[in-house]
C-alpha cells in the first residue's frame, strides 16, 4: 500500500509577508524578454546508497504575466519513490503574503493518461492561481527514494525566464563517484569532502532571460543543464553502472537477457511466415507485418518495468506491450528467423539532447530495434509504418545500442531533403461571381506524410474531416469529398479532396482578382529580428511540386499577371515558377526546394528574406477583366 504524506501547515504559522518577494526589487536586466523570474531556488539530493536517496526542493518564481507556467507544480511518482509533503503560498506583487495552498487543490493522476492500461507512474499537480500580475509563487516539496535508475539533472532555466539565484547541491557516499556536465553555461562545482561522504554544490545567479526564437537548435543547445550520472546505482535488486556507455548498455542487456523466447507454436508459425522469404529484407518484412497486425502499443509502467521489458511470451499471449516490450517481442520473432537484431534506446520527440562519448547519461525516453545484418531499423510501437522507416519522432540522432557485449553509440539515419515530397495536382474551376470548385490530389512522403497517416489510421471519417478542416488554408470552405489513404509498403499517403469555395476572387468593377495558388502557398515568414542570438537551423528540408490549372469564368480574359516566371535559387534551397496561358485555363507550374541548413545568427536576415520572397510570389493574383 502506497502511503502519501501531506503537510499543509496552518494559515497564522505561514501568514507573514515577505519583502524580498517584492517585484519591485527585480534587477532591470532581469525583467527584459522575461515572463517569469525565479528569485530564488534550493535544490538539494541527499544520496545514502545505491537505491536510496531525499529529494528537496524550493522554488519562489515571481509571474510577470500569463505565459509562463511556474504558478503549476508538476510532481511525478511511481513505486521507486513517495512525495512526502507539498506547501504552495501566494504572494502579490509588493511581497505580501495572500495565501497557502489548500490540500484540496492538489491533483492526482496518471501521468500517462490514455495510453497505459496500467502503471506506477503518476504524477500530483498543484495550481496556485492569481488575476493580479506580477505575483509570486512559493513551492516546496520533498520526495523519497528507495530506488534510483540515475539522477534528474538540473533544468537552470527555462526560455523567458530569468534566475536571480539558484543553487544545487548533491551529498552523496565517497564510494560513488557522480559524474557531472554542464551544457551551455560554463558552471563547475564547489566539491566538498565530509565524514565518508562528497557534497556538489552549483550556484548560479543573476541569469537574463533567453528569448525562445523560430528555427532555432534544440533547447538542449541553447539553455542551460547540469547533466548527472552516478557511478552506480540500484533498482529493484538490479546494480548498474553510469561510467561509460559500455556499462550502461550492460545494464540494459541484463534487464532483457532471457526474455526473447517464444512459444513453440509461434516459433512453428515464424517458420511458416518466412517461408517463401528469399533475402533478409523479405524475412523482415513478412515478422514485421506479423507484429504489426498481431500487436497494439500499449504503456506499461510497473516499477523496473519502466526499464525492463515484459518477456516475449506475456507479448505473444496478451498482444500488446510498450515500446521495450514489442521491440523484444520482435526481436524474438527475428531470432528464431536467424536474423539477430539489437534493441536501440533513444530520446525521441522534437527537443532531444545529442548524447556524446564522453558523458553517459539515461535521457532517454524509447526503444526501437536495430538489425545490423540489413542496416535496418524498426519502429516497432507503429502498426503502419512500411520496414525501415522511422519518422521525425527518432530520425537523425544518436542513440544507444544494447548489445550482449555492452553499450555501442550509433546513429539513427536522418530523412533526406529528397525523401520528405509532396507532389500536388490541383484543378480550380471559376464562376463569373467569384465562386470556384477546387479539387485537389496529392501524394506526399516521407515526413510530410506522417502527420496525415497517423490521423488517417486511427480517426474516424468525421473527426478525420474535423482536423483536415482546420489545416485548410481557405476561410469559409468546406470539404465536399476527403479520402485520405495510406501506402502500405512505402512511407507515404495520397490526398484527394474537392471542396466548394463560396468566394474565392474578389470583384473590382469589371474587374476579377484571383489567387493563382490557393492551396498550397508558402507562408512561414518568421518575423523580423536585427538582434538575433541563436544559430539558424532548418530540420527538415523538404520538395513540393505543383500542377495548378485555373479554369477561367465565361466571360472573362486575363489582364496581367504581376510575373509568369519566377526563379529563386541560393544554399537555402529554390523556387521556381512558370504560368502558361491558354484560351481557356491558367497552368502554374510550382517546384519548392528547402534544404536543411545549419548558419550563424547573423545570416538569420537572408534566410528570412528568401522565405517573404517564397511567399511573395506564392500570394501572386491574377486579375480577369470582363470581355466587351
Amino acid at each position: 500500500m502506497r502511503l502519501l504524506f501531506f503537510s499543509l501547515l496552518p494559515l497564522l504559522a505561514l501568514a507573514q509577508n515577505e519583502p524580498s518577494y517584492n517585484a519591485g526589487l527585480i534587477p532591470a536586466n532581469l525583467m527584459e524578454n522575461a515572463d517569469a523570474v525565479v528569485r530564488s531556488q534550493e535544490i538539494t539530493l541527499d544520496v545514502s546508497a545505491p537505491d536510496e536517496a531525499v529529494f528537496k526542493e524550493k522554488r519562489a518564481v515571481t509571474l510577470l504575466n500569463n505565459k509562463s507556467h511556474y504558478n503549476e507544480l508538476r510532481l511525478y511518482y511511481d513505486s521507486f519513490n513517495k512525495i512526502g509533503r507539498i506547501r504552495g503560498h501566494l504572494y502579490d506583487a509588493d511581497g505580501n503574503f495572500i495565501r497557502d495552498a489548500e490540500k484540496k487543490e492538489i491533483e492526482d493522476r496518471s501521468a500517462i493518461n490514455g495510453f497505459s492500461i496500467y502503471e506506477d507512474d503518476r504524477m500530483r499537480i498543484l495550481h496556485v492561481n492569481h488575476d493580479r500580475y506580477p505575483y509570486t509563487v512559493v513551492f516546496e516539496y520533498e520526495i523519497k527514494y528507495r530506488d534510483l535508475l540515475g539522477y534528474d539533472d538540473w533544468d537552470i532555466q527555462q526560455f523567458g525566464t530569468a534566475v536571480e539565484r539558484a543553487r544545487l547541491a548533491v551529498t552523496l557516499p565517497s564510494e560513488i563517484k557522480l559524474y557531472h556536465k554542464s551544457l551551455n553555461i560554463k558552471l563547475k562545482p564547489v566539491v566538498t569532502p565530509d565524514k565518508g561522504k562528497t557534497r556538489y554544490e552549483w550556484e548560479v545567479e543573476n541569469l537574463p532571460a533567453v528569448k525562445q526564437e523560430p528555427y532555432a537548435p534544440s533547447a538542449y543547445e541553447i539553455l542551460p543543464q547540469v547533466l548527472l550520472s552516478p557511478s552506480v546505482f540500484k533498482a529493484d535488486g538490479y546494480t548498474g553502472s553510469m561510467a561509460s556507455w559500455k556499462e550502461f548498455g550492460q545494464f540494459q542487456y541484463e534487464l532483457a537477457k532471457g526474455r526473447d523466447e517464444l512459444s513453440p507454436a509461434l516459433k512453428a508459425k515464424v517458420r511458416e511466415l518466412t517461408a517463401d522469404s528469399k533475402t533478409g529484407s523479405e524475412k523482415i518484412a513478412a515478422l514485421y507485418r506479423y507484429l504489426q497486425e498481431n500487436t497494439r502499443y500499449v504503456s506499461i509502467q510497473l516499477g523496473i518495468g519502466g526499464w525492463q521489458p515484459f518477456d516475449a511470451q506475456y507479448v505473444e499471449k496478451n498482444k500488446y506491450g510498450d515500446c521495450k516490450a514489442l521491440s523484444n517481442f520482435m526481436k524474438a520473432l527475428l531470432k528464431e528467423a536467424g536474423i539477430n537484431s539489437c534493441p536501440a534506446i533513444v530520446k525521441a520527440g522534437d527537443s532531444f539532447y545529442d548524447i556524446s562519448e564522453d558523458f553517459t547519461t539515461s535521457a532517454f525516453n524509447h526503444v526501437i530495434l536495430y538489425i545490423p545484418s540489413e542496416e535496418t531499423w524498426l519502429e516497432c510501437t507503429s502498426d503502419d509504418f512500411p520496414p525501415n522507416y522511422l519518422g521525425n519522432f527518432t530520425a537523425g540522432r544518436k542513440v544507444l545500442l544494447v548489445t550482449e557485449q555492452g553499450g555501442k553509440i550509433a546513429s539513427t539515419p536522418a530523412l533526406s531533403a529528397a525523401a520528405n515530397t509532396a507532389d500536388n495536382h490541383t484543378e480550380i474551376v471559376v464562376t463569373p461571381d467569384g465562386k470556384a470548385a477546387i479539387r485537389v490530389r496529392s501524394n506526399l512522403s516521407g515526413a510530410l506524410h506522417e502527420w496525415y497517416r497517423y490521423m488517417a489510421n486511427n480517426l474516424p471519417p468525421e473527426e478525420l474531416n474535423k482536423k483536415m478542416q482546420e489545416q485548410n488554408p481557405i476561410p469559409q470552405a468546406y470539404f465536399t469529398q476527403l479520402q485520405v489513404q495510406p501506402f502500405k509498403e512505402t512511407p507515404g499517403v495520397r490526398i484527394e479532396y474537392a471542396m466548394d469555395v463560396p468566394q474565392f476572387g474578389s470583384k473590382a468593377g469589371k474587374r476579377l482578382f484571383l489567387p493563382i495558388n490557393p492551396v498550397n502557398a508558402f507562408r512561414d515568414v518568421p518575423p523580423a529580428n536585427d538582434k538575433r542570438i541563436h544559430p539558424v537551423e532548418v530540420k527538415n528540408g523538404y520538395v513540393e511540386q505543383d500542377t495548378i490549372i485555373l479554369h477561367l469564368p465565361e466571360g472573362y480574359s486575363v489582364e496581367s499577371i504581376p510575373a509568369e516566371n519566377t526563379t529563386l535559387t541560393n544554399e537555402f534551397g529554390a523556387y521556381s515558377m512558370q504560368i502558361v496561358r491558354r484560351e481557356k485555363t491558367l497552368q502554374l507550374v510550382r517546384r519548392l526546394e528547402i534544404n536543411p541548413i545549419r548558419m550563424p545568427a547573423g545570416r538569420y536576415g537572408e534566410w528570412r528574406n528568401f522565405c517573404r520572397d517564397i511567399a511573395k510570389a506564392d500570394a501572386m493574383k491574377v486579375v480577369l477583366i470582363q470581355k466587351a
